[in-house]
């Protein structure tokens, strides 16, 4: 059967995509279950457990809740297996990383482009992960193919609708979309109160329907983005899980993410600077990411998956720039750039993929087992930092769990230490007050913790034999470990 060249691109990419479900077996953040996975399963079967953020209502409902109808239509057919609950929300994210992809394609028409960025290593570890930041990427890709620039014929505002649901979803999407949506208000022929009417038009449907929807989940009228600026701004929670230097994203992030790709992006800012009349679409672009970088570098909290939204442009500006360098490379010098390129994209790739954290999956497998083989009395206590596995989500079962905690200091109060930091200064203090001198404590069945943790805690674990020793990382972060340990109760 005969198949069009576009859709043949656009199997291709699927088919690309739809391997990463299956090849990406590790953990990355813990954003990835706990405002998804975790709200979709509370959402859908009515149990689970909420973080902090859900209930100071500072998270949007529309992504998990789109999970929630996935949860709830494979209840109804009686498919609702752990294995099926966690693999079909990555297959969604997967078709919609692949249609962005192909979107973008289409927009470019540049081969290079698209291969570039379909290899990037960052972007496969997370274009099928169930984070916020992904659909955030995707949705900007067929955002900007939908934006109306001045070299094209387009003149619709439809692309409006996607901005705003995602900003709704994501508040800091509104930095890297407000450069270019007042640059269109400025530039566009159609008379200036005529637009400004359909952008405010578009713009109070998207954000009443993400309130409504807000509302019905939580119960009580909440309107999120409010709720996410105030209390990032008023308590600075950012800084609570870690601070990074003003030039950490210029100098760490984009390098990271870019690979090779960052020595040409710095050659494409000096050619753009040059000849921004010959790169319109580029110089727009550049602009976009200079500007959504300073501010993020303002704020001391930074992450890799905070560029992510960036990756395409900076690929299109490196890729579409490059062919008019005035620089001459001979074919070999060319070939070893190729070879640097999939070299430096499969290495990490494959680590961060397949090995690097995958323990916090491997373990919940292991759990899940255990309950099943085990009466309904299991109980389980995670002395692990708080969320470093996913939880109901990948159990399905609803038993009691408990989990360290690490809410920020929302009273103020003075030397103020969360639940976590607590445990983790000092083991076996935590563990006598919460279960050795309280009576009505329930004595775990099952204990979860690093390895780094087990021998500050033996006097505890003198009544558990040690059922599993799981990989988790070669280079573990402060208070975890290389490997975790499953203890249950002999």
């Amino acid at each position: 059967m005969y198949l069009p060249r576009k859709y043949k691109i656009l199997l291709l990419l699927l088919v690309w995509r739809l391997s990463s479900v299956f090849l990406v077996q590790t953990a990355h953040v813990p954003d990835e279950y706990w405002q998804s996975l975790e709200v979709a399963h509370h959402l859908a079967f009515g149990y689970g457990y909420l973080t902090w953020e859900w209930t100071a209502n500072i998270r949007n409902y529309i992504y998990p809740f789109l999970i929630s109808i996935i949860y709830r239509i494979l209840a109804l057919m009686s498919l609702d297996y752990v294995t099926v609950l966690t693999t079909v929300p990555r297959i969604f994210q997967a078709l919609i990383s692949a249609y962005g992809e192909f979107k973008f394609y289409q927009w470019t028409k540049n081969k290079w482009t698209l291969y570039s960025l379909c290899i990037n290593w960052y972007w496969y570890y997370c274009a099928t992960r169930t984070l916020i930041n992904t659909v955030e990427t995707a949705c900007t890709m067929i955002a900007l193919t939908m934006f109306p620039w001045p070299d094209s014929n387009n003149r619709s505002i439809n692309f409006l609708w996607i901005v705003g649901f995602l900003c709704m979803m994501r508040p800091t999407a509104a930095i890297i979309w407000l450069p270019l949506c007042i640059y269109h208000l400025c530039t566009s022929s159609e008379k200036k109160l005529m637009l400004i009417s359909r952008y405010s038009t578009i713009c109070i449907i998207c954000c009443l329907s993400s309130i409504l929807l807000d509302s019905f989940c939580c119960g009580t009228l909440i309107i999120s983005p409010w709720e996410f600026f105030r209390v990032n701004v008023f308590y600075k929670i950012g800084d609570f899980y870690g601070t990074q230097h003003l030039l950490w994203y210029a100098f760490c992030g984009l390098p990271v993410l870019l690979g090779p790709y960052y020595v040409v992006f710095l050659l494409c800012i000096w050619q753009i600077t040059k000849y921004s009349a010959c790169f319109y679409r580029q110089t727009i672009m550049l602009f976009v990411i200079s500007w959504t970088i300073c501010i993020y570098s303002l704020l001391s909290h930074k992450e890799f998956r905070f560029l992510l939204p960036l990756l395409p442009m900076l690929i299109l500006i490196c890729t579409s720039c490059t062919p008019r360098l005035n620089v001459k490379f001979s074919k070999l010098t060319r070939k070893i750039f190729v070879i640097l390129l999939i070299v430096t994209n499969i290495v990490p790739g494959f680590y961060f993929s397949m090995i690097h954290q995958r323990g916090a999956l491997d373990a919940m497998n292991i759990l899940r087992k255990e309950i099943t083989n085990t009466s309904n009395t299991t109980n389980m206590l995670f002395l692990t930092p708080c969320h470093a596995t996913p939880l109901y989500s990948h159990l399905h079962v609803n038993l009691p769990i408990r989990i360290l905690t690490c809410e920020p200091n929302f009273h103020n109060s003075t030397n103020y230490v969360d639940e976590a930091d607590a445990f983790l200064a000092d083991p076996m203090q935590w563990l006598s007050h919460n279960y050795n001198e309280n009576d009505a404590a329930t004595i775990p069945t099952h204990v979860i913790t690093f390895d780094t943790v087990s021998p500050k805690i033996v006097q505890f674990l003198e009544h558990y034999q040690l059922i599993s020793e799981i990989f988790y990382t070669h280079f573990p972060q402060s208070n975890y470990g290389t490997y975790i340990h499953i203890y249950k109760l002999k």
